[in-house]
This record gives C-alpha cells, sequence and structure tokens, in this order.
C-alpha cells in the first residue's frame, strides 16, 4: 500500500524527533569522555564541545595509580553479585504467597508492604539499628538492609499470579509436592524471565547505591568504588586551610585545579561504565522487567 504524502511527513517528523531525543540522551556520555580525554584548560574555557582537545591522560593515570580503585572495584562487584542473589531469592520467596489467592494472609501483606513502602522509619531508628546490630562497617549491611525492594516484590507477585496454573499445581501436588516442593522444583525452573530480572534489577541498584554506603560505612576497605572515587577526587578538591595556602602560590592553585578537573570526568564515566556495558548487552532483559505484568494481546 502506498503512503500518503501525510504519512511519510509524520514518518519524517517522528524520526525527527526521536534522533534529537537521542542526542541529548548520548551527548552527555560523549562529552564526558572527551572532556576526560582533553586538556583541562581547554574544558573550563568551554573550547571542548564535539571533539577533545590538548589530548591529556593525566586524570585516568592518577585515578589508575590509587591503591583503593581495585579494592573498590572488587567490594561493588561483591556488593552487586552476592546482594543480587541474596535479595533476589528472598524477594522471590516472599512473592509466591502473595500470588496465591487461597494464601489468608495475602490482602494483609500486600497491604503491610505496600505501607512500609510509603511510610518508612526514617533514618535515624534504622541507622540505631544497624549499630545495634553491629552492622556497621561490615560487608552484610550493604547486603542486609532494605534487602528486599517493594516495587520488585509485587512485579514478582504478579508474574507468579499471571503465570499460575491450577492444573500444573495440582500435578505436581498429586506427585507428592508439597508448597516448598513445588516453587522450588516446577515455579522457578519455569520462572526464568523474572529470576534474570530481579537479578538485573538488584545488581544493578546494589551498584549503584552510594547513600547507604556513606552513612554506614566509614572503612576504606569496605568501600564500593563510587564511595572510593568520591574520596579520590575530595583529596584533590581545593578548600579551607589548604585554599589559603594555594592562592598565595598561583601556581600550585592553579595545577591543584587542573588535576581536579581532570580527574572528574574520567571518575564518573570509571564509575558508570560497567552499568553501561551491562546495559548494552542485556537490554532486552531490561526492557522485558518493565513490561512485566502490562496487558498484551
Amino acid at each position: 500500500m502506498k503512503e500518503s504524502r501525510n504519512d511519510r511527513l509524520f514518518t519524517m517528523a517522528s524520526g525527527a524527533i526521536m534522533l534529537f531525543m537521542c542526542a541529548l540522551i548520548i551527548y552527555p556520555l560523549y562529552f564526558m569522555l572527551i572532556a576526560s580525554l582533553s586538556s583541562p584548560e581547554y574544558v573550563l574555557s568551554g573550547q571542548v564541545v564535539f571533539w577533545p582537545k590538548g589530548l591529556n591522560l593525566e586524570g585516568y593515570k592518577r585515578i589508575l595509580n590509587y591503591d583503593m580503585l581495585w579494592t573498590g572495584y572488587a567490594n561493588s562487584m561483591f556488593y552487586s553479585v552476592v546482594g543480587a542473589i541474596l535479595s533476589t531469592s528472598l524477594t522471590l520467596m516472599a512473592a509466591y504467597p502473595l500470588s496465591r489467592a487461597d494464601f489468608s494472609g495475602r490482602r494483609f501483606l500486600s497491604l503491610f508492604f505496600l505501607f512500609a513502602m510509603f511510610f518508612q522509619g526514617g533514618l535515624i531508628p534504622q541507622y540505631i539499628l544497624v549499630n545495634q546490630l553491629h552492622l556497621r562497617n561490615t560487608y552484610w549491611v550493604l547486603l542486609c538492609v532494605s534487602g528486599i525492594q517493594v516495587m520488585n516484590l509485587l512485579m514478582a507477585s504478579s508474574y507468579f499470579r499471571s503465570t499460575y496454573l491450577p492444573s500444573l499445581y495440582e500435578a505436581a501436588e498429586i506427585d507428592g509436592c508439597a508448597h516448598f516442593g513445588y516453587f522450588f522444583r516446577v515455579l522457578l525452573p519455569t520462572s526464568t524471565p523474572i529470576i534474570i530480572v530481579m537479578l538485573l534489577f538488584y545488581g544493578v541498584w546494589q551498584w549503584n547505591d552510594y547513600f547507604r554506603a556513606m552513612i554506614y560505612l566509614d572503612k576504606e576497605q569496605y568501600y564500593p568504588i563510587q564511595l572510593v572515587l568520591k574520596e579520590l577526587l575530595a583529596s584533590n578538591q581545593v578548600s579551607g586551610p589548604l585554599f589559603e595556602m594555594l592562592t598565595e602560590d598561583q601556581a600550585a592553585y592553579e595545577e591543584m585545579l587542573k588535576a581536579a578537573e581532570s580527574m572528574k570526568y574520567g571518575i564518573i564515566l570509571m564509575a558508570t561504565l560497567p552499568m553501561l556495558l551491562l546495559y548494552i548487552f542485556l537490554q532486552r532483559f531490561f526492557i522485558q522487567g518493565i513490561t512485566l505484568g502490562s496487558v498484551k494481546e
């Protein structure tokens, strides 16, 4: 069927809008890359727009020579992998009874989780509890505190409810499976999509979790990569008595400012690059997670 003139105009306009939106999303990432490779003088003067100017790798050298960098990466990998597995396991086990219509406490627990999602106790009571349990400055504090996200719990419960087959459960029951046997032997092996989605969501959340680490950790050996890079950048910032001392020596002040500027964009890339690569290779699973529970025809 031949397209009309209005249809072609609409297609061209839609394509132009999509290209513009893609440019708005991609350009900040591209700018961080070229700014991290450019000389700080050109970046500060606003001359770096589309191409790097004055190739400079001093910022990356400082970052890669930082002793705690690889410890931070190892910690973040541990938090992301172990935290994703632990949180996914707890979420799926909690979601199963909430998906069963014959579970008598389903409505109460659903309301309880929803209430806890909107009305939390606050940071101070949570901090006191964590401190009394001696979880501060341990690996467990980032794995256990807020181990279950209510939105992920509701998503998994909705998935189990939409894929539940009474005949399958009855067949498993005839073969001697109780709820535990049905959950581990029948339901989980047939729920690969929701398992992968939960692992991805929790893994990304653990990797990007900066606030909890800043609150509960003050020993560098437990720092995730975001906190390590934040400390590295802060150590190269000019403030307080150091600022007063360096302003008397203009050359030293400018050198410190250039060092901080050359590291800033490289630090952002070092923290976000693993998740960007993960999204590129596992994009379809992220999209699948967003569309889980939606109405399909």
